[in-house]
């Protein structure tokens, strides 16, 4: 990220707060969810990781397999400096720290970059697979698409939910998207 008013906002934004008792910072916890507008199966992964971090583990990442035209719940994450949605650094830096105890990949088949859409049934071996597209990932900073402030002191948990939405899109690499919002509370 060079110097620009996008990397200071980033920069400066809080994620954290102090452990009560300990003094050291604990990451705030966001709220995440995901809507498919699509008649397709979505596979990705998703989370959150400090992008300037060398060391940076994407710990409490998820990955789903939402069905066509449904939702998630609301998912707790904490707040990092980068969310991402099948973004191919979240990928690598899981692929990366893979042998970490700290990383646990429930979905090898949702480890992709990006979203994969089928249409093949439930205990198809392509249910996981891009029979009908892809989306490309989707990166969101903290600070400039979203925050993790808290309105009041004695919160612990940032505030607002950030939603992101599936759509068919002819026009769009792959025939999907992903279109994002913030939810201010």
């Amino acid at each position: 990220m060079s110097c620009s008013t996008t990397a200071l906002l980033n920069n400066t934004s809080p994620t954290s707060n102090f452990a009560p008792g300990l003094g050291i910072p604990t990451p705030r916890t966001i709220s995440v969810g995901f809507i498919n507008n699509t008649p397709f199966r979505a596979i990705f992964t998703f989370g959150a990781y400090d992008q300037l971090d060398e060391n940076t583990i994407p710990q409490n990442f998820g990955q789903l397999r939402l069905e066509g035209n449904t939702s998630s719940a609301q998912i707790a994450q904490p707040c990092r400096k980068t969310f991402s949605v099948g973004g191919e650094e979240l990928i690598r830096l899981i692929e990366l720290n893979r042998n970490s105890p700290l990383i646990t990949v429930n979905d090898p088949a949702a480890l992709v970059d990006g979203v994969n859409f089928s249409g093949a049934p439930l205990g198809d071996p392509l249910e996981a697979e891009p029979t009908e597209g892809t989306a490309l990932g989707l990166v969101r900073l903290v600070g400039v698409d979203f925050t993790c402030e808290r309105t009041d002191i004695r919160q612990v948990t940032g505030t607002g939910v950030l939603i992101f939405t599936f759509e068919q899109d002819a026009a769009a690499p792959g025939g999907f998207r992903i279109d994002y919002s913030f939810v201010t509370p």
